[in-house]
């Protein structure tokens, strides 16, 4: 009996104590490293108890009813180095974190170049903040990118625009949208990406072959596109925004909700929309360039930090009126047009979207899972789905009018796995295989001959990098990326031309069956895809660093570029493939040296010069003018030479802070002139040369300058004010592709006339202006683009031979936080 009062007093004991043991709290404060800053939404993790804090606006962090013990507490932050530290808690503590922070704002585009301010790769990185996320929100994701040196944007009108990296476009960017590789037909000139911008709260762009783990063929760089991430507290966090302009007498809204919860549960949902009538030159109208756009994304998740999944689906729908004086009915009025510069058509203002157009459908779904493995670290698993549908209207009569002359069906599956090792010291290792099964399905029904065929292809490939810190002076990284990728077509040619290219003795086991006039082909390649990245970069200290990085890709040529036969209607051209066309493959070189200096007077500056050589480049260039029943039409044909592209893009910026008081002995009688005054500047040259016929490569961006100006809290708290400069040079280095047409004149007799499809347009420089008021938690935003309505063409406009760029633009943004 004593012996079982003793155990039971013991048992009580212990429960006692473990209760009171299990009443533990952990506190602090997480700060920035270098200026002691507060983070905000910093996650202190407790691995052992699966207990999570988040910092609120001061950092500071609370978990409590802990029990006493030793814990491994992993500290994290979206733009920090993680932390991991062992405490033993046998009472209540605060522990204070210093984190080395490199972002200050939660929602913002990062544009990376392939050297900078990064600490964990040698790539560089140029930060764009939220307000520059927000301006664009009622343009597009070209647009954004465009503000960085070393991008710009290759537009067909106003709506559809282009990212180009270091003077390389198309299927040589690769865009990947929250971890999904964008498929929605990129091949085309003019088809811009199928996202919208207000879903990203982070976006990275890798300029040249660095992302391995999204593929091998990014030539010119990769575009990485991420969500706002998860918050683990009990919140409900959005934002909505507003804008109205008066080019085009419309406008957008877009709102986003995030429901998060402590738990690990979390909805997110952005809807968007959007409409403008017909653009205006200074002088006239833009005749058939409005726009209507509706987007949706919706996703749930569960996150902890040791395992998740989420399910994302997007929506993106638009329609695009494509300039109708592009469209000519014949020669004589064509070449007319070009030589002219003045458009044939012009009409009245309507937000009606008349054939020519393009109409554009496309689905994502996407399904995510990790898991990170103790003393391993952490693997992913993503399947999605896409579906993208392309039509496009030319103008037809009779009993075909209204019907679409372009209807393609691309479907995407992917599946990819990820293994990222980062539990080794001082090196982190990935690596991953991802493959994909994609089939594209023309419309017959269209009744014309289909400019891209039916094609089935298939992608496997693997990867595996490595970064690696020597000391805290060096970092090394490197990886290498293996693909093979096929593709098998069914596609008719007219015999002739079948012949004429000398195809019957080139190709001759793809042919099917023949007919009196056309011959079905089965055209089937196979590309062996080999990629490698390499770099060193060196931290003088805090404000001095330097990199340099050697990076190669392989890139098959796309389906346009094989397979073309045909006229591509929302560019009005007829458009020639060629398919003996072989794999580019290229080698480029990134230098980057990078200084900033904090505190008064604050300046940060990087200049990246590049180097890239590209065997087999497929380029399209115009080779003369073909007359149909539709009218006449320019015709380009792929073609492959050597190339060669090198540059340089310097980026700056310099915290100019200058007070004056009116009285200096009664300073809060008088505020301060300047609180705040910044100039930004960026600067881009190229250099393009097609080296295997001596002469410049076409479509390469002129040289390029910007300036902004903002000032500051100068008048009122929280009351700023921008004029920006953009000057863009006179592309003097373009290839001859001019060419001869006979064209009857007034008497009925024939003239041959040369049409200058070749010359770049004059120079230009643009001026804006805006202010921007903050309240509570709104923000108004007023901007004036195209101040001084200049009358200007972009030799990166497709649309350049017909009609002026856009005139002066007036935007009113509201924007609301919650």
């Amino acid at each position: 009996m004593f012996l079982k009062n003793i155990v039971v007093i013991v048992l009580l004991s212990a429960i006692t104590a473990t209760a009171q043991d299990c009443r533990i709290q952990l506190k602090g404060v997480v700060t920035d490293f270098h200026d002691a800053a507060p983070l905000e939404l910093a996650q202190v993790y407790i691995k052992e108890a699966g207990k999570t804090g988040t910092t609120n606006e001061l950092g500071e962090y609370q978990i409590k009813n802990l029990c006493a013990g030793d814990y491994t507490v992993v500290v994290t932050h979206f733009s920090c180095e993680t932390k991991t530290l062992n405490l033993s808690l046998r009472r209540d503590m605060t522990y204070n974190v210093k984190l080395e922070h490199h972002i200050n704002d939660l929602e913002q585009v990062d544009i990376l170049a392939d050297v900078h301010d990064n600490h964990d790769q040698t790539q560089s990185s140029t930060r764009v903040d939220q307000e520059t996320i927000n301006k664009y929100s009622g343009a597009t994701l070209g647009d954004a990118l465009a503000t960085v040196q070393g991008v710009s944007a290759l537009k067909t009108g106003n709506s559809v625009v282009k990212p180009v990296i270091h003077g390389v476009y198309g299927s040589r960017v690769t865009i990947v949208n929250n971890g999904l590789r964008q498929q929605d037909q990129e091949w085309g000139l003019e088809h811009s990406p199928n996202i919208d911008v207000n879903t990203a709260a982070n976006i990275e762009v890798v300029k040249g072959a660095t992302a391995l783990r999204y593929g091998g063929d990014a030539i010119g760089g990769t575009i990485i596109i991420e969500p706002e991430r998860f918050l683990a507290m009990d919140t409900l966090k959005g934002k909505l925004i507003s804008q109205l302009q008066s080019n085009g007498r419309g406008g957008s809204l877009t709102g986003t909700i995030g429901n998060y919860n402590n738990s690990g549960w979390y909805q997110r949902v952005t809807l968007t929309g959007k409409r403008l009538g017909d653009y205006e030159a200074p002088d006239y109208v833009l005749s058939n360039t409005g726009e209507q756009t509706f987007s949706g994304n919706l996703a749930v998740g569960y996150q902890q930090f040791e395992y998740g999944g989420s399910i994302n689906y997007s929506y993106y729908n638009t329609e695009l009126g494509i300039l109708r004086a592009s469209h000519i009915g014949n020669s004589t009025n064509l070449v007319r047009s070009i030589n002219s510069g003045q458009p044939n058509i012009v009409r009245d203002f309507t937000y009606d979207i008349d054939p020519p157009k393009q109409q554009v459908e496309h689905h994502g779904l996407q399904l995510k899972g990790f898991k990170r493995f103790a003393n391993l670290g952490k693997l992913e698993v993503d399947y999605a789905f896409q579906f993208n549908n392309r039509l496009e209207f030319d103008i037809r009569r009779g009993a075909n009018a209204g019907r679409a002359s372009l209807d393609l069906d691309l479907t995407t599956h992917t599946l990819a796995a990820y293994l990222l090792v980062d539990s080794l010291e001082d090196i982190e290792l990935e690596l991953g295989v991802d493959g994909l099964h994609q089939i594209n399905e023309p419309n017959p029904a269209t009744g014309i001959r289909r400019l891209i065929p039916d094609y089935d292809s298939q992608k496997i490939g693997g990867f595996i990098s490595a970064n690696k810190r020597f000391h805290s002076k060096w970092l090394v990284d490197a990886g290498v990326r293996y693909d093979l990728y096929r593709i098998a077509a069914q596609k008719f040619y007219q015999l002739s031309r079948w012949e004429d290219l000398g195809y019957d003795e080139q190709f001759p086991q793809f042919e099917v069956r023949e007919t009196s006039t056309q011959i079905l082909t089965n055209p089937e390649f196979d590309y062996s895809l080999l990629a490698f990245s390499a770099g060193v970069k060196y931290f003088v200290d805090d404000h001095y660093d330097f990199a340099i990085n050697l990076s190669s890709a392989s890139r098959a040529p796309n389906p346009s570029e094989l397979f073309s036969d045909g006229l591509h209607h929302a560019l009005a051209t007829i458009e020639l493939g060629q398919l003996d066309l072989r794999k580019e493959r290229s080698y480029k070189l990134n230098l980057t040296a990078h200084a900033g200096k904090g505190g008064f007077n604050a300046v940060d500056i990087e200049v990246n010069p590049y180097l890239s050589l590209v065997k087999d480049y497929i380029q399209l260039v115009p080779i003369g003018l073909e007359t149909t029943t539709r009218g006449a039409f320019p015709v380009y044909q792929y073609e492959q030479v050597d190339a060669l592209l090198a540059g340089v893009d310097v980026g700056a910026s310099w915290d100019i802070v200058y007070t004056e008081l009116v009285d200096p002995e009664d300073p809060d009688g008088n505020p301060e002139l300047f609180e705040s005054l910044r100039l930004n500047s960026r600067f881009s040259y190229i250099y393009g040369e097609n080296t295997t016929d001596d002469e410049p490569l076409i479509l390469i961006p002129p040289t390029q300058f910007y300036n902004e100006l903002v000032w500051s809290n100068g008048i009122i708290d929280n009351l700023s004010f921008t004029l920006a400069n953009q000057s863009v040079l006179t592309q003097t280095r373009f290839p001859d592709d001019d060419y001869e047409v006979n064209i009857p004149d007034d008497q009925g007799n024939f003239q041959t006339v040369t049409v200058e499809i070749s010359e770049a347009p004059s120079g230009f420089s643009l001026w804006n202006a805006g202010v921007s008021y903050a309240f509570a938690k709104a923000q108004l935003n007023l901007r004036v683009n195209n101040l001084l309505n200049t009358n200007y063409r972009n030799y990166l406009n497709r649309q350049r031979f017909y009609a002026d760029d856009i005139g002066r633009d007036f935007q009113l943004q509201f924007i609301y936080n919650f």
